[in-house]
């Protein structure tokens, strides 16, 4: 599974860590910025503690920002801790229902912490406001699969551009095929996906696909 630990631009930010906020707004933005490449570059790295523990080092408005709580989200689900990251992600939405990174993280964590159908609605509360985004729809069909609604699934399938901006149909048909004993047409189809989208486009799926157990 890839969260999005997505980074906005940050401004008028006053930051406070082990020693007294610079005076110089520029300055704390920097330092800001500074702490928040660390923390990317750990949670890149896999190491997800560390990225906690340098997030939660921040103190006043800068630990309060958005972008950093849903970092630190972000990588306590990678930890395994559902329940903390649960809580934060949905504290960011009470403040900003609108943040769609920690909408996406929250239907991700509930998926991975075993409610499919609380993923499920919260998939489908997310295609309403983006339709046409190919990787919810895809998520969709992931929780019909795992829930057992082939027909439901099937018919999501459908409704795939097989040529479309992701490998979400090829993901999608091999998941079929494999559900349908045809593993043979389930890796033609990975291949496939491989092929045209190149690992990068297709790791997203990889890891869908590996931490829901499909």
């Amino acid at each position: 599974m890839r969260l999005l630990p997505v980074l906005l631009l940050l401004t008028s930010l006053s930051l406070r860590a082990q020693e007294a906020a610079p005076a110089d707004p520029l300055v704390a933005q920097q330092r800001l910025a500074a702490v928040l490449r660390q923390a990317t570059e750990n949670y890149d790295r896999g190491d997800y503690k560390g990225t906690v523990a340098i997030l939660g080092a921040l103190q006043g408005a800068a630990a309060g920002d958005l972008s950093v709580l849903n970092l630190r989200a972000a990588a306590l689900t990678k930890a395994g801790d559902y329940a903390q990251a649960a809580r934060i992600f949905a504290g960011i939405l009470e403040a900003n229902p609108g943040y769609f990174p920690s909408a996406y993280n929250l239907a991700e964590v509930r998926f991975l912490s075993g409610d499919r159908e609380g993923a499920l609605e919260a998939f489908r509360a997310l295609r309403q406001r983006d339709p046409r985004n190919e990787l919810l729809r895809f998520k969709v069909f992931l929780c019909q699969y795992a829930l057992g609604r082939d027909e439901e699934a099937a018919k999501t399938a459908r409704a795939m551009q097989s040529a479309g901006s992701t490998p979400a149909w090829y993901y999608a048909q091999a998941l079929l095929a494999r559900r349908g004993g045809d593993e043979g047409s389930a890796r033609k189809n990975l291949r496939a996906a491989r092929a045209l989208y190149g690992e990068d486009g297709c790791r997203l799926f990889d890891e869908s696909i590996a931490v829901s157990g499909l």
